[in-house]
């Protein structure tokens, strides 16, 4: 089923959008959804790594930022 929801966007961002949309040789619809998906994606991963973290704590494991992947930059 397709939805469809109206953003606004300021100038510079539209830019960018229609640029990268260009570029890609996409749709800027396409992009978008994939800019959201790579969000979301992120977001479960680093929900995930830091339920290992913790996982790991309780255990007595002592880990840094570098030792467990998923890290946002």
């Amino acid at each position: 089923m397709r939805n469809v929801v109206t953003i606004s966007l300021p100038n510079d961002l539209l830019k960018k959008l229609t640029s990268e949309a260009k570029m890609e040789n996409a749709t800027r619809s396409e992009v978008v959804k994939v800019a959201l998906k790579q969000h979301f994606f992120a977001k479960e991963l680093e929900a995930l790594r830091k339920k290992a973290m913790a996982e790991a704590a309780r255990k007595g494991v002592v880990l840094n930022d570098d030792e467990v992947p998923g890290k946002r930059v």
